[in-house]
């Protein structure tokens, strides 16, 4: 049985989970031709490997073409934040992926019943959709409990749905591809500051990622910064269990990169393992 321990000394968010399967052997090629296969054509994944502090990492930019402007998941880590207005994917911002819909733009806008029957029609594997689809629905049920409403009206902007689409789908697939049965993640790092997004300044930890994470166990890290961001707290919340770092045979070892530097290897270690 293989298992994905997840280091996250410096958090975790969408690209970087992507970054470190793509790092452990998952084909990005495929991991696109199944996106493409539900729908999901208007992005470009750019896969690059860099050095973060001398250790070679995975770095994933999800870029947007007709935006003419990367996405990044924001990297997630950090950055990107739609918080910041520089589209750089992160999850936007999760933060951001997801608002109250307060007016109708059906053709700009994706719902959580739009993103189903997107996972839905495609050739993804059952393991793959039911772990994408339980990412989705914890992410969608924590904005909804913080902006006090309903998940029915909580939905994606365009571009933000693109951005969770390809970091949560993808890393779905890309469990799947690795045969990963197991996820564990280690103590997360809590820190402290703000963001900018749609809503406005947010403390962070930002508010959904902290609904997500409840009975997760976390240590003070003394950075200033966003490094856990929704998109990372929902895949944790929904596929992986926290815990000590399990009794494994080593298989390999990747790194995810996220775009900040805090002073810290901005990096997501995936140990991949058998047991």
């Amino acid at each position: 049985m293989k298992i994905l321990y997840w280091d996250t000394f410096a958090g975790i968010s969408g690209d970087m989970a992507l970054g470190s399967l793509i790092a452990l052997g998952a084909d990005p090629e495929l991991i696109v031709e199944q996106l493409h296969s539900i729908g999901l054509t208007e992005f470009v994944l750019d896969v690059q490997s860099r050095q973060v502090h001398g250790i070679q990492a995975t770095d994933i930019d999800v870029v947007i073409p007709m935006m003419n402007h990367e996405h990044h998941e924001h990297d997630g880590h950090h950055e990107g934040h739609e918080h910041d207005g520089h589209h750089t994917h992160d999850e936007g911002h999760d933060h951001d992926h997801f608002e109250v819909q307060k007016k109708e733009h059906k053709d700009h806008h994706r719902r959580l019943p739009d993103i189903t029957k997107m996972i839905l029609s495609g050739t993804l594997s059952e393991r793959s959709i039911k772990r994408a689809l339980a990412v989705f629905n914890v992410l969608a049920e924590a904005e909804a409990h913080v902006h006090g409403t309903t998940v029915d009206q909580v939905h994606f902007h365009e571009v933000g749905a693109v951005d969770s689409l390809v970091d949560i789908v993808g890393t779905c697939i890309a469990l799947d591809q690795l045969d990963i049965d197991l996820i564990r993640v280690s103590t997360l790092p809590w820190s402290h500051g703000f963001v900018n997004c749609a809503h406005g300044i947010l403390p962070l930890p930002a508010p959904a990622t902290l609904m997500l994470l409840r009975g997760f166990k976390f240590q003070e890290s003394g950075i200033t910064g966003e490094l856990i961001t929704p998109t990372g707290a929902a895949l944790m919340r929904a596929l992986a269990e926290q815990a000590t770092f399990p009794e494994m045979t080593l298989l390999s070892v990747g790194y995810g990169a996220g775009k900040n530097d805090y002073g810290i290897p901005s990096l997501l270690r995936g140990v991949l393992g058998e047991i």
